[in-house]
């Protein structure tokens, strides 16, 4: 198990480099740059080819990257071009508002997900099945923009309220904290639970159909004991590896919905990062997003043996 947890940590380097490389080469192709754009927001700045020999975007795009991944190497991102600070600094202060959303997100998700999945396998072509069907269905038609949009107006009509539109971390003032995260974790939860919800019932569908099943039943066990002991954890590693999926892109992929309900994380940091050609804050948020997605693959895999101590690694 070592042996594999090792291969596996080291196959993550040439990942990442190979990530690191596409996305310096897709920045420096898209229109425009920061220089044009420091300029126009600060009219006595210097002229343009001095800004550009200071950020070192005069220097050929070979060494601009060697400087950046050596740099990357010794723990150094780089330097906001806007900010003049280390790009390490806005992933710090927006990181764990993404995490906090993603976490509570992931147990909306797991907590409406597992239920309303093995109820639909076991009550398969009910009125119960048809119902969860239905609803998986149409949470994943209703697209997260126009959900977060829904349950920000109705709420304003009809009761007069809105979440706070301030952030404050969770330990400066919990209850405000979670009025501005129960809004937008129910809404990307809803999205992940009708996926996660489909998973189960076809993962479920698939293990009551096998004979091990029937022989229990036949044994004299009970219905319940046989789908929660039996069924259940037989049937969790596609749903495991789906939830793994979903969780990895929770961190990556919340742009929109923390934009609609104003929470500074990274998804919002990295949408005015593009629009301000802050190379090298792209760079380290893609790398960071990166590394999230290769670690959240690794933690399924090893998650497998828990659930089936058949499988080995070697």
């Amino acid at each position: 198990m070592q042996v594999y947890v090792f291969r596996r940590l080291l196959n993550i380097f040439p990942t990442l480099i190979g990530l690191s490389l596409i996305v310096f080469l897709m920045m420096r192709v898209i229109p425009g740059d920061a220089t044009a754009l420091i300029l126009e927001e600060s009219p006595t700045a210097v002229r343009k080819d001095e800004l550009r020999a200071e950020l070192g975007l005069d220097k050929p795009l070979w060494e601009q990257y060697t400087l950046w991944i050596t740099g990357v190497a010794r723990g150094d991102l780089g330097t906001s071009f806007w900010t003049n600070r280390p790009v390490t600094e806005g992933i710090q202060r927006t990181l764990p508002v993404t995490v906090e959303l993603a976490a509570i997100a992931s147990m909306v998700a797991l907590v409406v997900a597992l239920p309303f999945g093995i109820l639909s396998a076991v009550k398969q072509d009910t009125i119960w099945d048809y119902v969860c069907r239905s609803i998986s269905i149409a949470a994943l038609s209703v697209p997260n923009f126009y959900l977060g949009t829904l349950v920000i107006v109705i709420p304003a009509v009809l009761w007069k309220w809105v979440p706070p539109v301030t952030y404050r971390p969770i330990w400066e003032d919990p209850l405000t904290n979670l009025q501005q995260f129960w809004l937008p974790a129910l809404v990307i939860g809803a999205s992940a639970s009708a996926t996660l919800m489909r998973m189960t019932r076809s993962a479920m569908l698939e293990v009551m159909r096998q004979d091990y099943i029937r022989t229990a039943l036949a044994k004299g066990l009970t219905h319940r004991t046989v789908v929660l002991r039996h069924a259940l954890k037989n049937s969790l590693i596609p749903v495991v590896t789906v939830f793994g999926a979903l969780v990895a892109g929770l961190l990556t992929g919340t742009v929109i919905t923390e934009s609609i309900f104003n929470l500074p994380g990274m998804g919002r940091l990295t949408i005015d990062a593009i629009a301000q050609r802050d190379y090298p804050q792209i760079q380290a948020n893609v790398l960071l997003f990166g590394l999230i997605y290769t670690l959240a693959n690794l933690a399924v895999d090893l998650s497998y043996v828990v659930l089936n101590p058949r499988i080995r690694y070697g």
